[in-house]
């Protein structure tokens, strides 16, 4: 299919998002509903041509048409199959191209499924949605044209970026811009809510629900990225405090807040105002990432190169600020609490409030350590990077206080200081977290950190100890009072089930963070059939093997570990060349246990000739604890599915304003 054929296809949708704000802004101002269905159909429609055009380019990178500038620059004649269809968002306009698609899916099923409470305010929704439809597709057809023809197309591309060409990067970027564009639906409600005044129970049920599929999306989704950085880049670590990581990290601080603010809505009718405005900034960061990520104001192993997309991202930024300023200082006063009779106290409101104090804190952190650079240039034209010590120094204090307040909070009620059964169940924690903790340390072997580091994790361990206990004690105390009633907790209590996995599995990655601290590492030369001794290894060179896989050749080294018991095993670190690539890429060699990951990293090998021995130097790398972030994570993902069946409390429906 002809290239103009997208071009042209995206310029259509432009026109019809366009149509649909305008339709929608008609809508909210003369109350005709008929004009908003008409902006639903109207999304709908751009849905199916942007699907087409997507289409378009997938069929130029499955055929070689190198006459797409997008083609010739992210493919080749070599590329397997799975990676021609990601490279349709391996660089800068093709990622862009994907993050409008998905954008224009949510927001057809944001205006065709909603809660029949919200009838009155979808124009506003509408409006706000297509705006920003709009918007991207206007970029998708000037500075990120993904359809720009080649004059004189060559015989084969000059291939996709090496790093990407791995299973990860296959599902790191789609559930990313899911959870991305997932958020503009809240935002979207909260700008609604504004305008006209009111929030409603189903207002609540729906923003709640789709800064959930957020929450798990950018959950999953971020997890992935660090597993990509762990088995591609060779530097042995899965998070480095990098401006692009934390660019994603925020928006998922942001729908955690949120999260936990609609638990109070819902409760108490209270921080309905915060809610607003942690909706509004949750997507506002999304926006404010990606600028990050393209401006290439910062760098970055994540980023992608400088191009003239960053001021008009800004300009975007800088008016989608000031028009949500505005709409909130303006109207913010209509939004009043539900119950303002109901007290403050000692609570597990007051927990919320902790909780939610603690996560501003962290997104100030993070914030701040990613705008720095940024600033010092500004100020002074010199470039200053944040490292991770920087946040390493306040992580520690602030995982203290999570882990606290996900113990306390989830066994308080609301409404009264009391807790069930609370001597019992602080009685058993107490208690039952030291054996559970040294035994921990003793199969992490913990005891080989000294100083600080060994005080530092002995304390972590205990207290994540406590608190898993905790939360399991208040869940035996629920269960006593159904009677032990599985099904029926599941069914009446479903939100809760879900966010003690959540806790859980956030505990579970705090305890693996701890790891961190004392992990190993050793670079050694060797020649072939020499070894040498690593942590509890013994680790032989076994000589160099050329090896072809797929689009590349592998030089690699098998290295044979032997621990003292007589278990063997094998892990190949290597060199990959690709043919459109120069330089080698690195190919890690991992064996992951649940208590530890041996990490390889071929930095240097030489062939050997005439009698002479092959070389190799490579840098080992022993990482504790790294299994328990993945297996922590699943877990929260997990609890995010389950709360998506909570149901909530209901209430009665609201008359529609709007007429035929």
């Amino acid at each position: 299919m002809r290239p103009e054929l997208g071009f042209f296809l995206l310029l259509m949708c432009m026109v019809l998002s366009g149509y649909g704000a305008f339709a929608s802004l008609v809508s909210a101002w003369t109350k005709k509903r008929s004009l908003w269905l008409s902006a639903r159909v109207a999304t709908t429609v751009s849905f199916v041509l942007c699907l087409v055009s997507a289409g378009v380019l997938w069929s130029g990178l499955f055929n070689h048409d190198y006459s797409i500038k997008y083609v010739l620059e992210n493919s080749s004649n070599d590329l397997p199959y799975l990676f021609r269809f990601t490279a349709f968002w391996s660089s800068l306009e093709g990622s862009h191209f994907l993050w409008t698609l998905l954008m224009q899916l949510m927001v057809v099923i944001g205006l065709w499924v909603y809660h029949r409470n919200n009838e009155h305010i979808m124009p506003h929704v509408s409006l706000f949605l297509q705006s920003v439809l709009c918007w991207m597709y206007w970029l998708a057809t000037s500075y990120s044209d993904p359809f720009i023809r080649v004059s004189f197309p060559p015989p084969n591309g000059q291939g996709m970026n090496a790093l990407l060409q791995n299973p990860y990067m296959a599902i790191h970027p789609p559930l990313l811009f899911i959870g991305y564009t997932c958020l503009a639906i809240p935002a979207a409600y909260a700008v609604a809510a504004l305008i006209y005044g009111d929030i409603t129970q189903g207002w609540l049920k729906t923003t709640r629900r789709w800064t959930l599929i957020s929450w798990t999306f950018l959950t999953a989704a971020i997890t992935l990225g660090g597993r990509w950085a762990y088995v591609e880049l060779g530097w042995a670590g899965y998070w480095a405090w990098d401006p692009v990581e934390n660019s994603s990290l925020v928006p998922w601080l942001f729908a955690t807040a949120s999260l936990h603010t609609f638990i109070l809505q819902d409760k108490m009718g209270q921080l309905k105002r915060m809610g607003l405005v942690l909706a509004i900034s949750a997507f506002f960061m999304c926006f404010f990432g990606t600028f990050i990520t393209r401006s290439g104001v910062i760098s970055s192993v994540h980023s992608f190169a400088q191009s003239p997309i960053g001021p008009t991202y800004l300009y975007f930024l800088a008016s989608l600020f000031a028009i949500c300023g505005a709409i909130y200082l303006w109207r913010s006063d209509s939004i009043l609490p539900t119950d303002a009779r109901k007290v403050w106290g000692f609570s597990k409101e007051t927990m919320l409030l902790v909780t939610l104090f603690l996560l501003f804190m962290m997104i100030t952190i993070v914030f701040l350590g990613t705008l720095f650079p940024i600033i010092t240039e500004w100020v002074n034209g010199q470039k200053i990077s944040v490292q991770a010590p920087y946040y390493n120094a306040f992580s520690p204090i602030l995982g203290v206080g999570f882990v606290i307040a996900i113990a306390l909070g989830n066994m308080m009620r609301f409404q009264t200081g009391k807790i069930p059964k609370a001597k019992r169940s602080f009685l058993i924690a107490t208690l039952g977290a030291l054996p559970l903790s040294l035994a921990y340390a003793w199969g992490g072997d913990v005891f080989r950190s000294s100083g600080a580091y060994l005080v530092m994790q002995l304390v972590g361990y205990y207290l994540i100890s406590w608190s898993i206990l905790c939360l399991l004690a208040d869940l035996w105390v629920r269960l006593e009072d159904l009677r032990f009633r599985w099904v029926l907790l599941l069914k009446k209590n479903t939100g809760y089930c879900g966010g003690l996995l959540a806790h859980i599995g956030i505990l579970l990655c705090i305890a693996a963070f701890l790891g961190n601290y004392r992990g190993l590492e050793k670079t050694v030369t060797l020649r072939s059939g020499e070894s040498t001794d690593f942590y509890v290894y013994k680790v032989d060179f076994q000589g160099l093997h050329t090896k072809e896989v797929e689009n590349a050749i592998n030089v690699e080294a098998p290295l044979l570990l032997t621990k003292a018991s007589g278990k063997k095993t094998t892990v190949v670190p290597a060199r990959s060349k690709y043919p459109t690539k120069d330089e080698f890429m690195h190919e890690v060699g991992l064996r992951s246990g649940f208590w530890h990951d041996f990490y390889a990293v071929l930095s240097d090998f030489k062939k050997g000739q005439n009698g002479e021995l092959d070389r190799i130097t490579v840098q080992l790398h022993i990482n504790p604890t790294v299994r328990l972030v993945w297996y922590g994570v699943m877990i929260m993902c997990l609890g995010g599915v389950v709360a998506l069946f909570d149901r909530g409390r209901g209430s009665r429906s609201k008359d529609a304003f709007l007429s035929s």
